[in-house]
């Protein structure tokens, strides 16, 4: 009797406890090892997630000097031989790069050699003007002496015969179209020399200010801040900050910013098989690899309207601004920072884990455990996040699925 009362004792407690580990390994949820999971309702956010620079939102720029920029100049690229190191906190006036003289210095030679040229070639000018146009006088006083003696031989032939007094006429005719000629001809020398004149010296004057122009841009080779800040450098054309010996294009004039990091945002892009998701306001939690203890919250700001080619894509990217809500001096410009856009809320939904999830030929499918058979399931899904999916349809909550198909099933 004692005997089968210490049995009952041990062994109902026994029971149960067996009945437990039963109830869980083959009912239960995420349990022995994940074989099986059941449905159960919950939220979820839709979550997007881009890697984006913070910047500041507002931001000082430093361009190339508008004298270098100058067409006329013919200086279209131009080299950094030196510079600062970038995140450098700087006063205002003070160095952060120098660039290349050099062609610039070439460019200055080659104009005040033609100076020279031009210079030399309308003292010429003068010169030849001047002993042109005092031959064509004298050719015109020597014309107007011949028109005079045909003048006293026209009015002493009045006594000769009437041949005679027609051939005097004629010369004296003849030697009037030789004057006005002589006079003609010293009127269009004259302008012709006068143009040839006003336009060396209008080359002058420009060839004067050109070099002006020149020096004053060998003197703006050599970059400083307008004002305070910390000196970010601007992008070359793929992407890639500048760096000592690359070139800046004057139709990529920017070579730093001074950031207002006040208010602070993140630049991303979106590829475009996702940027119909998003939409301006969209919250977003930020998180920033050289602060992992930190997260931040902002929104969606920005969404460019065109897509566009960038580096490390396969296929276009939107720029996306992100703003964040707050901001504080562990944020510096340029950080690399994780965004998780939220463009969507799930409430109430069935959620499934993602690796229970497989595919067929044509449409996603799990595996369902109904009564004694497990079957393959068709689901539609929605959006995941954190290793989770939601289920828009196939799925109910209490439904038990397989983490792994059988083997008879594969």
């Amino acid at each position: 009797m004692k005997k089968n009362k210490k049995l009952l004792i041990w062994g109902v407690p026994s029971l149960l406890i067996l009945a437990i580990i039963l109830f869980f390994l083959v009912d239960g949820g995420v349990v022995a090892g994940g074989k099986t999971y059941v449905v159960k309702r919950g939220k979820l956010d839709a979550v997007i997630e881009s890697v984006g620079e913070v910047k500041g939102e507002k931001a000082t720029e430093i361009n190339l000097p508008l004298v270098i920029r100058d067409r006329d100049l013919r200086v279209y690229q131009i080299k950094i031989v030196d510079m600062v190191e970038e995140g450098k906190i700087v006063k205002k006036g003070d160095y952060i790069a120098q660039l290349d003289q050099t062609e610039i210095s070439n460019r200055l030679r080659d104009r005040m050699q033609e100076k020279e040229k031009r210079d030399a070639d309308l003292k010429n000018a003068r010169i030849d003007s001047t002993v042109r146009l005092t031959q064509l006088r004298q050719e015109i006083a020597n014309a107007v002496l011949d028109l005079e003696y045909n003048k006293i031989d026209l009015e002493q032939s009045q006594y000769e015969s009437e041949a005679y007094q027609r051939k005097t006429q004629m010369a004296y005719q003849k030697a009037e179209i030789q004057v006005e000629k002589k006079r003609r001809d010293y009127l269009l020398e004259q302008n012709r020399w006068k143009m040839r004149v006003l336009r060396d010296e209008r080359r002058l004057e420009w060839l004067d200010d050109l070099i002006a122009r020149y020096e004053e841009a060998i003197a703006a080779t050599r970059i400083t801040t307008p004002e305070d800040g910390i000196v970010m450098f601007g992008k070359n054309w793929n992407g890639s900050k500048y760096s000592k010996d690359d070139e800046i294009s004057i139709w990529r004039p920017l070579i730093a910013t001074l950031p207002d990091m006040s208010s602070v945002i993140s630049e991303t892009y979106v590829k475009e098989i996702d940027i119909s998701k998003l939409s301006k306001g969209d919250s977003v939690n930020i998180t920033i690899e050289a602060l992992p203890n930190k997260s931040y919250s902002g929104e969606v700001n920005y969404i460019a309207a065109i897509g566009e080619d960038h580096p490390g894509f396969e296929m276009k990217v939107f720029k996306v601004i992100v703003r964040f809500h707050d901001s504080d001096d562990a944020l510096k410009p340029g950080m690399t920072c994780i965004n998780h856009i939220v463009f969507d809320h799930y409430r109430d939904h069935p959620l499934i884990p993602v690796d229970a999830v497989y595919r067929d030929s044509i449409q996603s499918i799990v595996y369902l455990k109904s009564g004694g058979e497990v079957i393959k399931q068709p689901v539609e899904l929605g959006a995941e996040n954190k290793g989770m999916t939601v289920v828009l349809d196939g799925l109910q909550e209490g439904d038990r699925i397989l983490m792994n198909p059988p083997e008879d099933m594969l």
